[in-house]
């Protein structure tokens, strides 16, 4: 099939919306937004107002769209904020109980892990590259004393992506697992599924991509011994994102109240529709929302 769209004006934009009944009552402002946010980008956020392909619900209007996507900008600077503070702890305990088992290097003996050899020298490449990319002064600094490419793995983990980060955790001996994860009481295999869901939404977020009603293409993987807690949440929506984020904070965070966040945003926003974010109504009665 050949692509047959060609290039449209900000106003010409605005009319074709129009022509797919949205109100616009102010063409001017909504020329305005298309200029600043993109048709394609905000493209992403009429879906849910359309009651046929293209065509818009009677009534939606051209701010109601705006809403949302000033919802899901907001929405995307929570999850950030939250995904990041469980980054920092993972960078800091893996640091910390590694380098006491293992030395300052010992991330380069194979020995000091259990996956394969593969596994293992994939790690240890992405390690370099993403190390040799860094301009921190504490690296050239090191360098020049040293005469070594090889940081000690505190200053390493401050380097690698949390993609890279989460491997490294995966690829760590089950007692190195519970030292690092201690006090979460679950399951190594549950926490590495945990860290790769949130290395994928920060990795959306950071892309500043739709991220409100978006369906997970990697599902959440329930703890069995608190599978009482996770009753009847949607493994694969932003609400069970948000679940797990409140877990693993409260065991360690208590400065950051993510339940009170939420729920500040969405009287904020109270028009945006939960139900496609995987909310459960009265989420905030949940026992594992009681934490």
């Amino acid at each position: 099939m050949k692509y047959t769209k060609s290039h449209l004006s900000f106003e010409d934009q605005v009319k074709l919306l129009q022509s797919r009944n949205l109100t616009i009552s102010n063409p001017n402002y909504a020329k305005n937004k298309l200029q600043h946010i993109s048709y394609y980008r905000l493209s992403a956020y009429f879906i849910p107002f359309y009651s046929l392909h293209d065509k818009f619900i009677d009534g939606t209007t051209f701010e109601d769209v705006i809403k949302v996507y000033e919802f899901d900008r907001e929405f995307r600077l929570l999850l950030f904020n939250a995904i990041e503070r469980v980054e920092v702890f993972l960078r800091s305990q893996i640091a910390y109980h590694f380098s006491k088992d293992f030395g300052a290097f010992g991330y380069l003996d194979f020995n000091n892990f259990s996956c394969s050899q593969k596994d293992f020298d994939w790690l240890q490449n992405e390690i370099k590259k993403e190390v040799s990319r860094s301009k921190e002064t504490f690296v050239s600094h090191y360098r020049k004393k040293y005469n070594s490419d090889n940081l000690p793995i505190w200053m390493m983990v401050e380097l690698i992506s949390f993609g890279t980060l989460s491997k490294f955790f995966s690829s760590l001996k089950k007692e190195q697992e519970l030292k690092v994860m201690d006090g979460l009481t679950i399951k190594p295999l549950v926490f590495r599924n945990w860290l790769h869901v949130l290395s994928y939404v920060r990795n959306i977020c950071a892309h500043h991509s739709r991220v409100w009603n978006k369906r997970l293409v990697i599902k959440i993987k329930i703890p069995r011994n608190h599978q009482n807690l996770f009753e009847n949440i949607n493994n694969e929506t932003s609400f069970s994102v948000l679940t797990i984020l409140h877990f693993i904070l409260t065991k360690f965070d208590n400065e950051f109240d993510l339940k009170n966040k939420i729920s500040q945003l969405l009287l904020t926003y109270p028009n945006i529709d939960t139900q496609q974010m995987g909310f459960i109504e009265d989420w905030e009665d949940l026992s594992i929302w009681q934490s």
